[in-house]
């Protein structure tokens, strides 16, 4: 079991340091939706309140909304994640491209 856990360790730490900015390859992808799975999907919540706060006029209307929005907008990236992992061998859709735009939480 210990031998099993270290070799997915090491196949995540492998596709970790795939550059994920873009999909082309299915390593690409794969390593993409790692990302956008734990991490992507829960920290579209702080950065949605954080837009919307700012972007607001009434800070708590801001948060409230962005709450929201950001939970939804994770639901949307945990999919899109779930979705490269297990379709990650296939070009689906064409030529390995992410179902969510950004790629990853942070990108513009």
């Amino acid at each position: 079991m210990k031998k099993l856990l270290l070799v997915v360790l090491v196949v995540f730490m492998v596709f970790g340091m795939v550059s994920v900015n873009y999909a082309g390859t299915p390593s690409e992808k794969l390593s993409r939706g790692i990302a956008n799975v734990p991490v992507g999907a829960f920290l579209e919540i702080p950065k949605n309140i954080d837009l919307e706060w700012k972007n607001s006029k009434n800070a708590g209307i801001g948060i409230f909304c962005g709450l929201f929005k950001g939970i939804a907008m994770g639901l949307g990236r945990l999919g899109s994640g779930l979705w490269d992992i297990l379709t990650f061998p296939a070009a689906v859709p064409k030529d390995y491209e992410p179902l969510i735009k950004p790629n990853l939480v942070f990108d513009k």
